[in-house]
């Protein structure tokens, strides 16, 4: 085992599992920041609240957050840009992915937009899509 090369203040992911007869069935993450290093083993405060708790540094990846640009937008979807729509409906995925071929902003409504999937097209709102190309 080495020793821990986290330091105060560095911002971790924490990884547990679920484990059963199978095996580990179920991964766990949370975003924590380190409080205090030990040895081997860390205080860590999960982000968003105030639980402070033991952790082996072992079971933590650093994050480098200094490295993304908080400046950056999403790309606006343009007409004849390849698209992926993807929502959260009662805890199940939906991907829809297509060609953007029309966008409707009616005022007073939720700006939609209709995709070409093969043959058919679908209804998605506009504010679910990326560009892909």
């Amino acid at each position: 085992m080495k020793e821990s090369k986290l330091r105060e203040g560095d911002l971790v992911v924490v990884v547990g599992c679920t484990r059963g007869k199978k095996g580990v069935t179920d991964r766990h993450r949370i975003l924590a920041e380190v409080m205090a290093v030990g040895k081997m083993d860390l205080f860590v405060r999960s982000e968003g609240r105030e639980k402070i708790f033991q952790v082996p540094a072992a079971k933590c990846c650093l994050v480098d957050d200094e490295k993304a640009s908080v400046d950056e937008r999403i790309i606006v979807p343009e007409i004849g840009d390849l698209v992926l729509s993807m929502v959260d409906r009662f805890s199940k995925v939906e991907r829809k992915m297509g060609v953007l071929i029309e966008i409707s902003d009616v005022p007073g409504s939720i700006k939609m937009a209709r995709i070409l999937k093969g043959e058919t097209t679908e209804r998605v709102a506009f504010s679910s899509l990326i560009v892909l190309e």
